[in-house]
């Protein structure tokens, strides 16, 4: 998985081989997870669903942008 765009203050690190952690300005704000099979998802720290259904990893990093632009 690559890293968010710049300029975001998003960071990922990778927790398991499915499981990246999703940090905002170095605070954690959730997760994205999956493989390429099922498809990859993103979280927030409540485990909701942000951005609808499994997709690829670029999608599921891009869902974080709006929730990044609502802080």
């Amino acid at each position: 998985m690559t890293q968010p765009p710049h300029n975001t203050g998003l960071t990922l690190t990778q927790y398991s081989p499915w499981v990246w952690h999703v940090w905002l300005d170095g605070k954690r704000v959730g997760t994205v997870s999956g493989d390429r099979v099922a498809g990859f998802i993103a979280r927030d720290m409540h485990y909701d669903s942000i951005g609808g259904a499994p997709a690829s990893p670029e999608a599921a990093m891009q869902a974080w942008v709006p929730v990044i632009d609502s802080h």
